[in-house]
Formats: C-alpha cells, structure tokens, sequence
C-alpha cells in the first residue's frame, strides 16, 4: 500500500513538474533582433489505480505483528488452536445472533398480520352487476347536458350585455363630461 502512495505521489510529482504550457507570437519580426512568435506545448498524464486493501495489521509498528486483529491469518500462515477455537465460537455466536434476529422478525410479521387480521375482516366476494346503458338512456343524459349547457350560455350572454350597456353608461358620462369641459370657439 505504501509503495501504491509513492507511487502514485511521485506520478503526480512528475505530471505537475512535466506539464508546461508556453504561448508565443507567430514569428514576425522588425529585422532589430526583436519580434514575436506563436506556438503551443503541453504535457498531460493521466493514472488510474483501482487497489483494495485492509489498512490493519501489516505494518511497522502494528501490535499485531502482521496478523489482522479480527482472527484470520495471512494466506499460506496457519492459524493456532487458540485462534481456530476463537474464530469458531465467534461464528457459532454470529450464528445463533442471526438466527435468533429472523426469529423475532417472523414473529413480528405475524402479529402484525393477525392485527390486520382483526381489524379489516374478509368480506365475501359479492360480483358487481354492470348494466350497459340504453340507447335512451344516453340521449336522455346528452339533452339534460345540452340544456344545462345553454343555460349557463344565456346567462353569461345576460352577463355580457349587462356589462355592455354599464360601460356604454360610463363612456356616455364621460364624453358629456369632456364636451362641457371643451371651449366655445367663437370665428
């Protein structure tokens, strides 16, 4: 793991000191030594890395001496009795744990059917009878429609007019208004 960090550090180093960009004019000059010129460099680099480690237990200065500290040993190192007992009483616990927990969680889901049980009772499956409209019966429903439809219609046309005529008042009000405010001419 370290060697992946210096690794990948002096990739860095190497990307950030390498990349350069520098811009000059296009190249014409004054014929007195000084001009401008144009032109372009760049470096890119780029790295990717996917590793997967444990960060616990291979080390300097580990308390445990190159052994992870949950149980399993390192592959080709063989495991002691004391830490076989251990790793299996471990797993005989996680075992009982587990199943005690989908224990308790069937039985949760039991109760809570029962509950519903108790609350929503089944009623019997009673078929609901659809029966197809007639022919009169539709034309019946169009006219009531028809005829609610025109009277909302006329009373919006009264609505209109009346309306119509209020601002027919008002601008009648106000052009009388402006004739006596306008001056006699006298020529």
């Amino acid at each position: 793991m370290k060697k992946m960090i210096k690794l990948a550090a002096a990739a860095a180093l190497v990307a950030t000191s390498m990349s350069a960009n520098a811009w000059w004019n296009n190249g014409f000059g004054d014929g007195f030594g000084d001009g401008f010129a144009d032109g372009a460099f760049n470096f890119s680099f780029n790295a990717r890395s996917n590793v997967y480690g444990r960060g616990n237990g291979y080390g300097y200065g580990n308390p445990h001496y190159g052994y992870p500290y949950y149980g399993y040993a390192p592959h080709g190192a063989a495991m002691t009795e004391e830490q076989v007992k251990n790793l299996q009483e471990q797993q005989q616990a996680f075992a009982e744990q587990q199943a005690k927990a989908i224990q308790e969680a069937v039985e949760a889901q039991r109760k809570m059917a029962e509950q519903f049980a108790a609350n929503y009772p089944a009623a019997p499956f009673t078929p609901v009878a659809f029966e197809r409209p007639t022919r009169e019966d539709l034309e019946a429903q169009r006219e009531e429609m028809r005829q609610q439809m025109q009277a909302r219609r006329d009373q919006m046309i009264k609505q209109i007019e009346e309306q119509r005529k209020a601002a027919e008042a008002q601008q009648a009000a106000v052009r009388k208004e402006m004739e006596a405010r306008r001056p006699a001419r006298d020529i």
